[in-house]
């Protein structure tokens, strides 16, 4: 197996856990969502939103960081990451380019605005809540398509040793 297949396998291995921990994040944040007072939230209330706000922010970056390394691997374009995006859209380990990039806003604007505007901040949270999913069920089709093509490679590689 190549280094970079390797580094690949990490990456995903990495993924996995942070998923875990996301899907903890969700649980945690979902009953918060029902609160009518943002303004009045607990210091725990706002660690439980913060935790999940990075774990999201993290998964997507980790998973753009191994899409990237698929790509590199593929001997596709990697810069930009539009490139990745579109080979991955293509691969069907996203949906679209346009649903990542929506996300990956998103994102940023939780990151940016965070505890501006309890009102905002509210709608940015159910909407990371809608679309965490999403990034685990891509997260699991890159899953897929590294197992069955990086796995066959490391196959090929051991026969040829033989």
């Amino acid at each position: 197996m190549s280094d970079h297949i390797a580094l690949i396998w990490k990456k995903l291995d990495h993924l996995a856990r942070m998923r875990e921990y996301l899907s903890y994040s969700i649980g945690q944040v979902a009953s918060l969502l029902h609160i009518d007072d943002w303004q009045n939230l607990q210091p725990d209330q706002h660690e439980t939103l913060a935790a999940f706000r990075v774990r999201f922010s993290e998964y997507q970056e980790h998973m753009g960081k191994t899409m990237k390394a698929v790509a590199v691997e593929e001997e596709k374009p990697a810069e930009p990451f539009t490139a990745v995006l579109l080979y991955m859209e293509k691969l069907g380990c996203i949906e679209s380019v346009i649903r990542w990039k929506d996300i990956r806003e998103l994102r940023n604007a939780v990151n940016h605005d965070y505890e501006d505007n309890p009102a905002v901040l509210h709608e940015f949270f159910e909407q990371m809540i809608q679309a965490a999913p999403e990034l685990v069920r891509w997260h699991n089709q890159l899953d897929e398509f590294c197992h069955t093509t990086y796995r066959q490679v490391d196959m090929d590689t051991r026969s040829s040793r033989a």
